[in-house]
């Protein structure tokens, strides 16, 4: 892989647009009234002249890593723009390799990543390190401080050359930092951290996110409170922490307006690095029934994400306390496709969401429209509207990356908690990793129980009922095909 000209990182230096270890042009300068702000990679990458072979451990299980700061502005977020860096969102990469396969573990701080750069992402990745496509897998954290990967605004394709330039570099520094390791894997349970944020009321019917509303009695379920940790133990090089929970922090909250953040990422590592002596990485697992709120007295326990940190680190070192060696092995990969139904509305649904859009859904006429004919909200008329451009099904793809006891688990959507629960202790593997917004997005897929109580995940959704529970039953396929393939 060509390493760029001295020029180049002189470049660099005066205009911090790209890093010295960027394979690709830098982007186009930008006018004085639009400046990009922009950090180089926190680590630095191999001298220009050097274009050694990367050479993979033998005989040996090993372990590689890498960070690179993948920050921009302006870029849009969850509400609004933004127009500066709170904290700078990152790119990881985790290599594993067995000996002779090579798998790459990425994870992003973006809201999330659309499909067609996934798999333009990993197509990259395949062809420049020569790693099958189904041995990498892009995770998002879910922060709503930055943007969903892959928008086409003028912002947003200056950002992805630059995404470009940071995968290649973290995937052959990842790769060149392989060294010996044996892996280590710990569970505990949380309190106070994550809530189901589907109420039900006191007239029997359900909302999302009812913190405002009187009368709420319960949640929908009951939260999955498990945390997991595999920690990775390298020869002479510090150790790989992988943290993997299920929760939906986002800054949506209103923390940081108009501001690049990762929202509680940034403290969680930053935190456990100082305090454990490690490389830190998040696996965000399912989120999309959930939130760190609770409007029932005496459960919310943290009034905002920082302060939450604390009890991310309490549940983190309950894991390492419990943590026993666990198997690694040969590394086995697997893809496959759901055709899932799409969920079509009536035609007078139709016409009443298309009158509401054409009404302009922010004009008061819009919202007297959205009163009148009983929608949750604008989303609700945008999905229906978009729902009705779709085919009658469409294809989701799913992958998942093992190698010994240990499993990485790709669901490109926001799953329910139940979902990832029910999948990973059905899972053949000992530590089931459980990664959701993950090579891709298809929205939001409740579960079964879900649907009859409506809300706004339900009303929003592409699918149909029983979907989620489809796509668990073809992740477990996969799992125990690569199992039996080991």
């Amino acid at each position: 892989m060509k390493k760029p000209i001295t020029l180049f990182c002189l470049i660099a230096l005066l205009f911090p647009l790209c890093a010295c270890g960027a394979t690709l042009e830098p982007p186009a300068p930008v006018s004085e009234e639009k400046a990009t702000e922009q950090a180089a990679p926190i680590k630095k990458p191999s001298s220009d002249d050097e274009e050694e072979k990367i050479e993979y451990p033998k005989d040996c299980f090993s372990v590689g890593y890498s960070i690179a700061d993948i920050s921009m502005t302006p870029l849009p977020i969850y509400e609004g723009t933004a127009e500066s860096i709170h904290d700078p969102i990152q790119l990881t990469c985790t290599a594993v390799c067995d000996g002779e396969n090579v798998a790459l573990l990425m994870s992003a701080d973006l809201k999330g990543i659309n499909v067609k750069l996934a798999n333009s992402s990993r197509e990259l990745l395949e062809k420049e390190f020569e790693i099958p496509y189904e041995n990498i897998i892009i995770n998002t954290t879910h922060t709503h401080n930055a943007h969903t990967a892959g928008g086409n605004s003028a912002d947003e394709t200056r950002w992805t050359k630059l995404w470009y330039e940071q995968l290649k570099f973290v995937a052959e520094d990842a790769l060149r930092d392989l060294a010996p390791a044996e892996a280590y894997a710990g569970v505990s349970h949380t309190s106070g951290l994550t809530f189901v944020r589907r109420y039900r009321l006191k007239d029997g019917t359900y909302k999302t996110n009812a913190g405002a509303t009187s009368g709420v009695v319960a949640h929908e379920s009951v939260a999955d409170n498990e945390l997991r940790t595999l920690r990775f133990v390298r020869e002479g090089k510090r150790d790989v922490l992988m943290v993997n929970y299920q929760t939906h922090y986002g800054g949506a909250t209103g923390m940081y307006k108009n501001q690049l953040s990762a929202d509680f990422i940034t403290p969680f590592r930053d935190t456990a690095e100082k305090e454990l002596g490690c490389y830190f990485v998040y696996h965000s697992g399912a989120s999309g029934n959930l939130n760190f709120n609770s409007p029932i007295p005496g459960e919310k326990k943290y009034p905002d994400f920082i302060k939450a940190i604390d009890g991310f680190m309490i549940a983190t070192r309950d894991a390492l306390s419990k943590e026993k060696k666990i198997n690694t092995g040969k590394i086995v990969a697997a893809e496959d496709k759901y055709v899932a139904t799409v969920l079509h509305d009536s035609e007078q649904r139709v016409k009443q969401a298309k009158e509401v859009q054409a009404a302009g859904s922010e004009s008061p006429h819009g919202q007297a429209l959205i009163q009148k004919y009983g929608f949750e909200s604008k989303r609700e008329v945008n999905a229906i509207v978009t729902r009705d451009r779709l085919s009658e099904t469409n294809d989701i793809y799913l992958s998942c990356i093992t190698f010994g006891d240990i499993a990485f688990t790709a669901f490109p959507y926001e799953m329910f908690d139940k979902n990832g629960k029910d999948c990973r202790e059905a899972s053949p593997y000992k530590m089931t990793f459980i990664c959701s917004l993950t090579n891709g997005g298809h929205g939001y897929i409740p579960t079964t129980e879900a649907f009859p109580h409506g809300g706004y995940e339900v009303y929003v959704t592409r699918y149909v009922q029983g979907t989620g529970e489809a796509l668990v039953n073809t992740m477990l396929t996969l799992l125990n095909d690569c199992k039996n393939k080991a």
